[in-house]
């Protein structure tokens, strides 16, 4: 069965399909076949049909790349484009709109931050990712949290917005698996065994979780990494509501990875839905964090969390912590495992000896 995909949804672009486009003008006719001839095989090359048949997404990628140099914001408005791709029953896109409703213009397909396409950043990596610490009740490292970073000679940008970029144009799954991978291979050629590895993911970016995580889980077989050193953590900008999440965590979880929330105490991460998901990991914001020392309020929100938690061996790592006093109280209060600027910030390279308290 054949779908068409929705601009501007949550569902991403299938790693394989076919796009096709209108122009009314004889010049943007010429340049769009021209670019899909770049990119077709010969045998699939028809002058006379403005599409393209991707079997992966790099191809797709390649496409999208290459037209948003070679059209200008204005003109890119006039072409029309659609996505289209197989589907099976049980694919959320079953119920996408029709194909008179899946027009956009090209320009909506397109997606910048730094004057860099989103495409880029996903085909020729433009990013890095750095390790921050997380420490056990000794203040020895028991792990790293990876963050996406930009690349030092490049300029600035914010994690989040590149992220929400891609996630507008629909290449938020091509990201994440992008940043998934290399997390991966830093670990496996910095780290030791028994470290773990805190790597974020987007469960809104797995259209079909078995099919969209097989590069991660490949890359952790090819790096010879221990799955049980991987902690995949959903990242604090997804609703945790989806009924198909816990699907995802049993595959995750069959394949020997650890789970992790993050946030938890804010936004869509309540108590609740730490005891429903019941992940490995509990990453505590650090609102609750902050001057906990000091306040009743915060100190009896900790509690209940660790009392939550325990119902299913879940471990509490507490984010954001800044002071002495804030992590001599939260190991008095049962924490296990500790982030924050006060064991060292995010960097290129592993810290051997973070910054600690006695």
């Amino acid at each position: 069965m054949s779908r068409y995909h929705r601009a501007f949804s949550s569902f991403p672009l299938r790693d394989a399909g076919t796009v096709e486009f209108a122009a009314e003008a004889p010049n943007m006719r010429e340049r769009l076949q021209q670019a899909i001839a770049e990119l077709a095989a010969p045998e699939e090359t028809m002058p006379e049909r403005l599409e393209l048949q991707y079997a992966e997404h790099n191809q797709l990628l390649r496409l999208m790349s290459k037209l948003q140099r070679h059209f200008p914001a204005a003109e890119a408005g006039s072409v029309q484009c659609r996505i289209r791709f197989a589907t099976e029953q049980d694919d959320p896109a079953a119920d996408d709109e029709p194909a008179d409703d899946a027009w956009v213009s090209l320009a909506e397909l397109f997606g910048e931050v730094g004057g860099v396409s989103v495409a880029d950043y996903i085909l020729h990596r433009h990013f890095t990712v750095y390790l921050q610490p997380i420490v056990g009740l000794d203040g020895s490292v028991a792990g790293y949290e990876f963050l996406t970073r930009p690349l030092p000679e490049q300029a600035p940008f914010q994690p989040s917005g590149l992220f929400e970029s891609a996630r507008k144009i629909g290449q938020h799954s091509f990201l994440d698996r992008a940043a998934r991978k290399l997390a991966v291979r830093v670990g496996a050629a910095h780290l030791s065994q028994g470290v773990k590895r805190f790597v974020n993911f987007l469960p809104s970016s797995l259209y079909r979780p078995e099919t969209c995580l097989k590069c991660t889980f490949d890359t952790i077989r090819e790096t010879g990494t221990d799955p049980g050193d991987c902690v995949f953590e959903v990242m604090e900008s997804e609703p945790l509501d989806d009924p198909g999440l816990p699907a995802v965590f049993d595959i995750y979880r069959q394949e020997g990875v650890r789970l992790a929330l993050d946030d938890v105490g804010t936004g869509f991460a309540t108590l609740d839905v730490v005891e429903r998901l019941r992940p490995d990991y509990v990453k505590m914001d650090r609102k609750w964090v902050s001057h906990c020392d000091e306040d009743p309020d915060k100190q009896r929100y900790i509690d209940r969390l660790l009392e939550r938690t325990a119902r299913f061996h879940g471990v509490v790592l507490a984010e954001g912590i800044e002071r002495p006093e804030e992590w001599l109280y939260l190991k008095r209060a049962g924490v296990p495992l500790f982030q924050g600027f006060l064991f060292g910030r995010a960097a290129p390279v592993p810290l051997a000896t973070p910054a600690t308290v006695g």
